[in-house]
């Protein structure tokens, strides 16, 4: 399988993770991953990973695709402890209604095909599972 964006996130025998960055300086956290620091305009910044639950902050149900993508089909924003948002895909197996998903709701990070059937791979949020 191909990944998407490969050194954007990774995953290992504990699960998926985001690939980011955190300053040195300030304490700043990144995603993607950065040289420069977005708060402080430092080079001070470490490789870290983070990203494996957040909680849901908005999300939408998208009912019109581009070209080879089949509607309706949900991403969102995530809120992760380091105090950043992730924009990202709302994993397949998530029903695409309204009512399926709820803001401040906890989700995990998991590797999916961008589009179902395909092997190009990417991050995505899906609900935490009950039992998990």
């Amino acid at each position: 399988m191909r990944a998407l964006v490969a050194e954007r996130y990774g995953v290992g025998p504990d699960g998926a993770w985001l690939l980011g960055s955190r300053c040195e300086r300030c304490g700043g956290h990144a995603f993607p991953a950065r040289v420069v620091c977005p708060r402080c305009r430092e080079r001070s910044m470490t490789s870290v990973r983070f990203g494996q639950r957040g909680t849901l902050h908005s999300f939408t149900v998208c009912h019109v695709a581009p070209a080879g993508w089949r509607a309706p089909y949900l991403q969102g924003y995530v809120s992760l402890p380091e105090g950043i948002h992730v924009f990202s895909l709302i994993s397949d197996s998530v029903e695409p209604q309204t009512q399926t998903l709820r803001e401040g709701m906890e989700m995990e990070l998991v590797v999916e095909p961008v589009r179902p059937g395909e092997d190009v791979m990417t991050f995505k949020y899906r609900p935490v599972q009950p039992d998990a």
